[in-house]
This record gives C-alpha cells, sequence and structure tokens, in this order.
C-alpha cells in the first residue's frame, strides 16, 4: 500500500512538472507572438501598389425607376510610415493616389402629356481619380521569425482631383426626350470613411495586404435644381484594395 501511495506521489509530481513546463514554453511563445518591446527604429518607411474593386452608390429614393452600379477595377500606388510605438503596435499614415471605375444604368419614366409610359434609359462608365490619407492603428504579431501578421483600422479621407462620367447609351422612347438625360450627378469634393485590413509582412522587408474602405459621407454632391429646389444623390463609396509593398 505504500508502494502505491510513493508510486502516486511520484506521478502527479511528474504531472505538475509537465504541466508547469507546458506552461512556461506556451509564456514563452506568446510572448514572442505578441512582443511589447521597443522597436529599434522609432519611424519607418514603405511603399504599397495595387488594384481595387470599388462601387459608388446612388440613393434608392433619388426617384429612378431604375438603377444599378456595378463594382469596377482601378489601381492604387502610394507611401506608409510607421511611428512604431511598440513592437506590436503602431500608428500608420499614409498617402495614395487611387483610381476607381464603375458601371452605372439608370432609368426614369418621364412625365408628359402625349405618352403616360415615356422613358429614357441611360448606361454609363464612370471614373475617378482621388488623393487618399488614411491613418491607421496597425497592430503586429510574430508568426515565426520571418513572418508578421499585421491588423489595421483606422479614418480615411479621401480627395476628389478628377472624374468623368461617359454615356455609353441613351435610350428615349421618343425623339424629344433623347436630351433628358436620367443622371447627371457629380462626385463630392471630400469623402470621408472607415479604412480596415490585415496583410503579413515577410523578412522584415516584404508586405501583402488586403483592405476595405466603406464612406461614410454621401457619394454625390447636391444638385441645384433651381426655384430653391435641392436633389440629393446621396449614396456612399466603398472598396477593396489588394497591395504589395517593400518596407525599408
Amino acid at each position: 500500500m505504500c508502494n502505491i501511495y510513493t508510486l502516486m506521489q511520484h506521478m502527479n509530481r511528474s504531472i505538475l512538472i509537465g504541466i508547469l513546463s507546458l506552461a512556461g514554453v506556451l509564456t514563452g511563445e506568446a510572448q514572442e507572438f505578441f512582443s511589447t518591446e521597443r522597436r529599434d527604429e522609432l519611424f519607418t518607411l514603405g511603399v504599397r501598389a495595387g488594384v481595387n474593386t470599388s462601387n459608388r452608390t446612388v440613393a434608392s429614393d433619388c426617384g429612378f425607376d431604375y438603377q444599378y452600379q456595378s463594382w469596377g477595377t482601378g489601381f492604387s500606388a502610394g507611401l506608409v510610415a510607421d511611428i512604431n510605438i511598440r513592437d506590436y503596435v503602431a500608428i500608420q499614415p499614409g498617402v495614395f493616389f487611387e483610381s476607381r471605375s464603375g458601371h452605372s444604368t439608370f432609368t426614369s419614366v418621364v412625365p408628359n402629356l402625349v405618352d403616360r409610359d415615356a422613358y429614357v434609359a441611360q448606361s454609363a462608365h464612370r471614373h475617378t481619380y482621388n488623393l487618399n490619407i488614411p491613418v491607421l492603428a496597425s497592430f503586429r504579431f510574430n508568426v515565426t521569425d520571418a513572418i508578421r501578421w499585421q491588423i489595421e483600422a483606422g479614418p480615411y479621407v479621401a480627395f476628389l482631383l478628377k472624374s468623368k462620367l461617359q454615356n455609353k447609351e441613351l435610350i428615349a422612347s421618343r425623339p424629344e426626350l433623347e436630351n433628358e438625360v436620367p443622371f447627371k450627378g457629380k462626385p463630392a469634393s471630400v469623402d470621408f470613411g472607415l479604412k480596415i485590413g490585415t496583410g503579413l509582412e515577410f523578412m522584415s522587408h516584404y508586405y501583402v495586404g488586403v483592405h476595405y474602405e466603406a464612406g461614410l459621407t454621401r457619394a454625390y454632391k447636391n444638385k441645384d435644381l433651381g426655384n430653391n429646389l435641392i436633389r440629393s444623390y446621396g449614396g456612399h463609396t466603398k472598396a477593396w484594395t489588394f497591395t504589395l509593398g517593400y518596407n525599408f
């Protein structure tokens, strides 16, 4: 009986030592994965380039009988600066030149005394060029010695540099309605919203990431119709950006 009791004591001691050893290993790995140490460099710079797919919606209550806005493609290129507060967190302002595009279709019934079903249909392609300035909080985790995982989020402001709405096709049920273009909206000069994303950094230099931007302000300018009448197209911007980069 004494031998059995002694054996159980040895087993319990071995299990306890094993648990403490495992906890020590896991704690050491967690510290490496989430490091609170100071970085050697307070400021670092990086370049980014990639492609995007974006949409610019129009409010559903604008009076169109039918409307559709497709996602289009574009490109993005710019610079980012990391202000390294700790190894695991940095503030990352950036500046990007962006192009965005998309296709839209609008149909409106035109009130008249001759034909109650008269309509005009418009098919158009949009292009915009913006200067986009995000300021992100960037959290970094050490997956391995050569790979760091980043999670980023923060506000952005985009300034419109140039826009173009090109009508591809205009169809009217009556010849005299061919000049009745349903949609004449112009993009808002400033867009403000939130940007979130994630990415991987390889060997302290190479970066690949994906981000989503959601505009919080109206996407189009209000249109003055005269006689103290204002038409608001409303809507919002949204975009996915896929980026490659290099950190110096």
